[in-house]
């Protein structure tokens, strides 16, 4: 979530790796009051809807959440998490694994995908994200990626998880997106932003 707020640079670096010194009465105190709310482990864990809570908090500085369904299609899912990221909104994407590993967010930053020639319909294949249990990235933006479908539309894996979630160090993970939220600014605060 602060990745997102530095992103859509609504807070700097600095003031990110200092929320400790600010006063309670200023937005970025209120943040952190917010964020001590879950206590230091969020051991029950965060939803969408904790996450929409958390950013409002930047509500007067522009800042707009939206809850993205999880629609029943998957591809439908997909489509809309794309068209957010063509649209200059951030999708935080809750991600559930296989493997009884703990879920966590991670920020989408683009998608690539496959498109046979001008007529056909681009088919999204990647989310091109940033996992904030990774190192930073080096060489590209992202330090993570969920291959969600193949060239020809269908799941990477069957059943319940059918992406892939490819990390820097470990090997490709069956998971799914089973949450997500919009993060982006308002009109008024989009036309003061330089992209």
């Amino acid at each position: 979530m602060v990745m997102t707020l530095i992103a859509l640079g609504v807070i700097s670096r600095e003031q990110a790796r200092s929320l400790d010194s600010f006063d309670g009465r200023t937005r970025l105190g209120r943040f952190r009051e917010s964020l001590m709310a879950f206590g230091a482990l969020i051991s029950e864990g965060t939803d969408d809807f904790d996450v929409s809570w958390l950013v409002d908090v930047f509500k007067r500085a522009g800042v707009i959440t939206d809850v993205l369904d999880v629609a029943p299609r998957r591809q439908t899912t997909i489509r809309n998490i794309a068209d957010a990221v063509h649209n200059r909104k951030i999708p935080i994407v809750g991600v559930e694994w296989d493997c009884a590993q703990a879920g966590h967010w991670l920020l989408v930053i683009g998608y690539q995908g496959y498109q046979g020639n001008d007529e056909d319909e681009l088919q999204i294949t990647h989310l091109l994200c940033l996992d904030p249990t990774s190192e930073a990235p080096r060489v590209s933006l992202w330090n993570a990626v969920i291959e969600v479908f193949t060239e020809d539309g269908k799941s990477v894996n069957e059943g319940r998880y059918y992406c892939q979630h490819w990390g820097p160090n470990d090997a490709p993970t069956a998971c799914r997106i089973d949450q997500s939220v919009l993060v982006g600014l308002d009109k008024k605060a989009e036309s003061n932003y330089f992209y």
